[in-house]
């Protein structure tokens, strides 16, 4: 088979199940009597069964599909080097992609399914063909039909060139308005053509044709506009249709959408470059003395010069903790995600097959040692910071609409996910693309749907909108001619991207004559939590802390890559400590309603999370850490810190990791021996020993 580029259609109206008459909920499929491949007495089968996508019927239904998107939306570029993408619900996955590929939907969109319709008779353990006008093969028939049209079943279509007018209207149309559709079941008109004389609701009106694509040339049948029929009777058309606003072109590529601005003072401090770079409430490593903690940044205040403090609780067990500390560089901190969480100090609590929870952790058998002798400090805060990356809390109501009876839809300004604090405006990571693409938040939505009987809630999510850009590298020869990521060219973006950048390419354009830029892919795109792999760090300021002497010897040579390279996602935590072979811990969701929630026990009871930058009545205690460190059963017990960039998916390296190791890096595990001096890491009060490799690569 020819090579083929995956497309992503990432919206869909497709219903798994429906509330039909007389409010009875029905499964979007064929009807069980149908599902049912049990022959008649005459050894006669007539059964429908769904079709998986890598059976050949499938793959030549989204071949199909993916060969008309490509060809309606014209994806070849003038320089016949490359396509874009133009639908903003659309993705293509895969660079330099040549004019002799062809391109396929990944998947059909999402509740939509394929179904077989299989007729087939057996008689004395043989298939008999009484007819040769299907192609069914070695059936009577095998016709296919795709299910998931939101309303219902009775609403299926029976081929590509069916579905793909529907497949366009959600690949195109931003509005998601269903009355904009032009395919055969959504179409009144079509309904009218197919069913001469029928009872079917008023035309609706739509909007001017040009704001959609025709499907006409690649699905194969046009519109037919027939007379509205309503009780049964023709209703003719006005002699002279009422005049019709002139349709705006909508344009090839994505418009940008505008940049949210800041509603607080803690949310414009946030938006800018070179300010703080941890926010209160989030959860982050800290040098203790000699050693690295974990912790929580519950307030930050500026002296004068721009100097920034934080006051850090250590995170530890519920029935011991130590006072907070006072940090005044981010020399002495590291986002969550730089790091792997560590090996248990508690042996047997890394080999556990139901791991161990903050929550219901055994700490009495701790104390008896009867999972080691390990810390208790040590191993609470670990137990705890695993806790922490699995919640979610919203802030900053914004509005409350109801789309619908029973629907509640809330806009929040921003949350925290995981370990991190996330504004509106902000940039995020993300688990799809390339590795290195992200999202510019815009909307935080949590919806609730309820019982119209009892008003009790029987689905809630969340999910964020915003706007996807990837990096994209052009020839830059001169420094005087502004790049296309100059600052005052991209008010859409944060500062911090444009910023960040003008720094790189400020290195790259005399060295390698290239410039960087980030390219917008497709607006108000709609993602689930776990598609974000946290908050975007920039290069400029994160590296050089992460590693001085590896972040100059990549900007002399102009190659300064995103810190996301170097960085874990979300949800890695839950099973990089754990064996190999054990089985994946999911990434959670646990909504929590305050952040201070989220850190359960393991902080004091009194911890506040102080908002904004006042400086504190009193200064923050002296590290304690400068003394004697550790406590509890076990203080002083090693532990071995895997400095290995292990994440859920097993491996050990991500593929833009894999890349920069492939081009001569050494490896995450450079960033943990962060003095250069000597083999030994001090970590959590103890060694450990170091696993530098020969030089990282940015």
């Amino acid at each position: 088979m020819a090579r083929f580029h995956p497309l992503y259609v990432r919206r869909s109206d497709g219903k798994l199940d429906i509330v039909a008459r007389a409010k009875r909920k029905e499964t979007n499929e064929p009807t069980a009597e149908q599902l049912d491949q049990k022959p008649d007495r005459q050894g006669i089968s007539d059964y429908y069964r769904q079709v998986s996508l890598d059976e050949m019927k499938s793959l030549d239904w989204r071949r199909k599909l993916g060969g008309m998107l490509a060809r309606e939306m014209g994806w070849k570029d003038k320089s016949g080097q490359g396509m874009y993408v133009v639908g903003p619900k659309l993705e293509i996955h895969g660079a330099d992609m040549m004019l002799d590929s062809g391109y396929m939907l990944a998947a059909f969109p999402e509740n939509y399914r394929l179904y077989e319709h299989v007729k087939k008779t057996v008689t004395d353990g043989k298939t008999e063909v009484k007819s040769k006008r299907h192609a069914g093969g070695g059936n009577d028939r095998q016709d296919a039909y795709l299910y998931g049209h939101p309303e219902g079943r009775k609403k299926r279509f029976r081929s590509p060139a069916d579905f793909f007018p529907h497949l366009l209207w959600l690949a195109n149309d931003e509005s998601g308005d269903p009355d904009n559709c032009g395919c055969k079941l959504d179409s009144p008109e079509e309904l009218e053509a197919s069913f001469p004389g029928a009872n079917v609701k008023p035309q609706r009106s739509s909007k001017p044709a040009a704001d959609i694509k025709s499907s006409v040339s690649h699905a194969g049948a046009g519109v037919v506009r027939q007379p509205s029929v309503q009780a049964g009777r023709v209703k003719p058309e006005p002699s002279t249709p009422a005049p019709r606003p002139a349709a705006t072109p909508k344009p090839l590529v994505p418009v940008p959408t505008p940049l949210p601005q800041p509603k607080t003072a803690d949310q414009q401090i946030d938006s800018q470059y070179r300010t703080f770079m941890y926010r209160p409430g989030e959860l982050i490593w800290f040098r203790r003395g000699q050693a690295w903690g974990l912790g929580v940044v519950l307030r930050r205040w500026v002296t004068g010069a721009e100097q920034y403090h934080y006051t850090v609780q250590p995170l530890s067990w519920p029935h011991q903790h130590p006072q907070s500390v006072t940090k005044s560089s981010d020399l002495e901190m590291r986002p969550w995600l730089a790091w792997s969480v560590p090996r248990f100090t508690n042996d047997v609590l890394n080999n556990q097959i139901d791991p161990a929870r903050y929550e219901t952790a055994d700490w009495q058998g701790m104390t008896q040692h009867k999972y080691g002798n390990g810390d208790m400090e040590v191993d609470g805060s670990i137990l705890a910071a695993k806790a922490i990356d699995a919640t979610y809390t919203l802030f900053d109501l914004n509005k409350t609409v109801e789309p619908e009876p029973g629907l509640t839809e809330k806009y929040y300004d921003g949350l925290f996910l995981g370990a991190e604090k996330v504004w509106a405006g902000d940039p995020l990571r993300l688990q799809i693309g390339s590795g290195t693409d992200i999202m510019v938040l815009h909307s935080v939505v949590e919806r609730k749907r309820t019982s119209s009987m009892s008003q009790n809630i029987i689905q809630q999510t969340c999910h964020l909108v915003g706007d996807i850009y990837t990096l994209s590298t052009v020839t830059h020869a001169d420094p005087s001619v502004p790049t296309p990521a100059a600052p005052n060219k991209n008010p859409h973006l944060p500062t911090r991207l444009t910023r960040d950048l003008a720094f790189r390419n400020a290195r790259s354009i005399p060295v390698k004559r290239t410039a960087t830029y980030w390219k917008l892919v497709a607006t108000q795109r709609r993602l689930d939590l776990n598609e974000i792999k946290g908050r975007w760090y920039e290069a400029s300021i994160l590296l050089p802390i992460l590693q001085q002497q590896q972040f100059e010897e990549a900007a002399l040579k102009g190659e300064i890559q995103e810190a996301s390279l170097w960085m874990n996602s979300r949800g890695d935590c839950q099973n990089s400590n754990r064996p190999a072979n054990a089985a994946k811990v999911a990434k959670g969701n646990v909504r929590k309603e305050t952040r201070r929630e989220a850190f359960g026990r393991a902080v004091p009871d009194g911890a506040v999370i102080v908002d904004g930058v006042v400086v504190p009545g009193v200064e923050g205690n002296v590290d304690p850490a400068l003394g004697a460190v550790g406590s509890g059963a076990g203080a002083g017990e090693s532990m071995d810190i895997d400095p290995r960039f292990d994440t859920a998916d097993g491996g050990g390296v991500e593929r833009g990791q894999q890349q920069a190791v492939e081009q001569g890096g050494g490896g995450f595990e450079e960033f943990m021996n962060l003095d250069d001096d000597g083999p030994q890491l001090p970590g959590f009060g103890q060694e450990y020993g170091s696993q530098a490799g020969q030089g990282g690569y940015y």
